[in-house]
């Protein structure tokens, strides 16, 4: 089952990663995007390479580059986050905390449907861990996969 999130705005800011970098490092996730990352892309699945992340966040102490995806778009409302069933636990983490911050950088709201919630700005953050908690709680969850390099995505 997939999980999506929005993120409801009409702003489109043209450098993401300068957004997500810091605000992941402040949860403790190093994480690098892909070097031909734009934006401004329509919708694809976004790769990223995690070199770190704390348990607190993905059940285990990622140590080890891992890869971490979502499929990422934008379209008249603003900008949509999903994940497919299988996902692991740094791919939900970074999901939720890609969302949540850009919510906060822009002042936008949160959107989750599966608890059918929402926020603005800052408090994305709360609805953003109250599933990243539930989420890596369950046992049966992969935590991560090994990132290999880019060109093999």
């Amino acid at each position: 089952m997939a999980f999506s999130l929005e993120v409801q705005s009409d702003v489109r800011p043209t450098n993401l990663p300068a957004i997500w970098v810091p605000a992941l490092a402040r949860h403790g996730i190093a994480i690098e995007f892909p070097p031909n990352f734009l934006s401004e892309c329509r919708t694809g699945v976004l790769i990223m390479k995690v070199l770190s992340a704390p348990a607190s966040l993905t059940r285990e102490d990622v140590c080890e580059p891992a890869s971490a995806y979502f499929e990422f778009w934008t379209d008249e409302e603003g900008f949509g986050f999903s994940t497919a069933s299988g996902r692991s636990t740094v791919d939900f983490a970074v999901q939720c905390l890609c969302a949540a911050t850009l919510a906060e950088h822009l002042d936008a709201v949160y959107v989750d449907p599966q608890i059918e919630k929402s926020a603005r700005g800052a408090a994305a953050f709360a609805l953003a861990m109250e599933e990243i908690n539930y989420f890596i709680s369950t046992p049966d969850e992969e935590v991560f996969r090994n990132f290999i390099d880019w060109d093999n995505f």
